[in-house]
């Protein structure tokens, strides 16, 4: 039942984008509020209290304000847009196992190494390649790898040096990927051209990784038991060539989206999600493996379509109660603290990023942060320059996903381990304050 009101949800908004009718937003809205009863019940209980929490919010302002229960679907639209880039990223993922770059990315880890603080740069290295195009399942692959390397290393030096070495790489991919969704959201929010934001995110995440190198070496002290040694395999030519491809595919993915936003005039967000199935297709069919590609990718998508309830909860319930708070004065109200620190753009730069790891920490997803915050901070992007905005929201938000205990990444990785999130949290917590740091920097040189 999810997987056909999924698809209708996905679909009604997609047409509505490319035709200004009231009734196809309608429409939209009433399987966003059908997709959201479905969902409840599968949803993680979390999710269930978070997203009550905001459909009540939502519902209570609606009826204070007088607004009819009939016209409540139209307020219901604003998030889908998020669901349509979860509905298609699975086939970003299955075309990089069909093309079987994980495998040659993979030998990375398996080359000759003597000690720990080498295996740290590999190990944040193949998640910094891999993050971009696996996403999430970055975490299980590499996750599976390392503990085979690590055999015979006391298990919480083991573990700490997993959760660094993965997670931060990991962090440091999705900064600058066009894929990952708080990018193009900061994108569509501050008005800019994800090209002006690209080298900046790229000088950041050069910087982090190298400082991620330097700190990681400390590992050098352990040495790589003679047991896993013994697995140890050459990096060939193949396997290189291939590492390069992804980056080259990656390219061409960007100018697509870059030039199919132009044409169409979409938010980078939906030009993310409309070039996806087709450019996986075309890369499958580029490299001879279409049959395998389809034949493995539908089943794969109709399995993470399934598991998709706590999203479809959080992302409709936030987009609801902030639909309905534009339509009340109660905005103003939330807006005041920082239209009044405007002129101090380093004090709101700290405040945000200290919002994002503060409500991370008690629960807040940060892409219900940054929901929230595009529209408290809207009056201010007209005082401050929207990119310096932009790479705050980046930064700032992303520094979650390696010190945020309700992170979807950081759950995962306790979860593997067997380790509390807040545990994991606490070993990031001080590179999570650095690569959001590091971003305000950034932006405060670009005012």
């Amino acid at each position: 039942m999810l997987l056909y009101l999924y698809s209708a949800l996905v679909v009604s908004y997609t047409v509505s984008v490319f035709f200004d009718s009231r009734l196809l937003d309608y429409i939209a809205g009433i399987f966003a509020i059908l997709s959201f009863g479905y969902s409840f019940r599968g949803a993680a209980r979390l999710y269930q209290v978070t997203g009550g929490i905001f459909i009540g919010i939502g519902v209570g302002l609606a009826l204070y304000n007088g607004i009819p229960l009939w016209k409540l679907p139209y307020f219901s639209t604003s998030t889908i847009v998020l669901l349509v880039i979860f509905y298609v990223l699975p086939f970003i993922n299955s075309i990089i196992v069909v093309g079987r770059y994980e495998q040659s990315v993979n030998r990375l880890l398996k080359t000759k190494i003597t000690h720990l603080g080498q295996l740290y740069y590999r190990s944040s290295l193949v998640s910094f390649v891999l993050g971009s195009f696996l996403n999430i399942a970055t975490v299980t692959f590499v996750e599976a790898v390392l503990q085979k390397n690590l055999r015979g290393i006391v298990q919480r030096v083991r573990h700490r040096f997993i959760t660094q070495a993965l997670l931060r790489g990991y962090a440091l991919s999705l900064v600058w990927s066009p894929m990952e969704i708080l990018v193009a959201i900061s994108v569509d929010l501050t008005g800019g051209e994800y090209l002006h934001f690209l080298p900046w995110l790229l000088l950041f995440s050069v910087i982090l990784l190298v400082a991620d190198w330097m700190l990681g070496f400390r590992y050098r002290s352990y040495h790589i038991p003679e047991e896993a040694s013994r697995d140890a395999v050459a990096l060939d030519k193949k396997s290189i060539g291939r590492i390069i491809a992804l980056f080259g595919y990656l390219t061409v993915f960007i100018i697509a989206v870059v030039l199919l936003r132009r044409w169409l005039e979409l938010s980078f967000l939906m030009a993310v999600a409309l070039v996806i199935p087709g450019y996986a297709f075309g890369w499958a069919l580029a490299i001879g493996r279409s049959r395998a590609f389809i034949t493995y990718s539908i089943p794969q998508w109709k399995a993470r379509v399934l598991s998709t309830h706590n999203y479809i909860v959080l992302f409709l319930a936030v987009g609801f109660s902030m639909s309905i708070l534009q339509e009340t004065h109660y905005l103003s109200y939330l807006q005041k603290p920082f239209s009044a620190i405007a002129g101090m753009p380093l004090l709101l730069f700290l405040s945000i990023q200290t919002l994002f790891i503060g409500l991370a920490m008690a629960g807040f997803h940060p892409l219900v942060t940054i929901s929230i915050l595009g529209e408290i901070i809207r009056p201010v992007l007209g005082q401050i320059n929207p990119m310096s905005i932009g790479i705050v929201l980046i930064t700032s938000g992303l520094s979650t996903v390696m010190a945020g205990p309700y992170n979807v990444s950081v759950s995962l990785m306790g979860s593997l381990l067997g380790e509390n999130p807040y545990r994991i949290s606490w070993w990031n917590i001080g590179f999570a304050f650095l690569y959001s740091g590091i971003g305000t920097c950034i932006a405060y040189l670009l005012l």
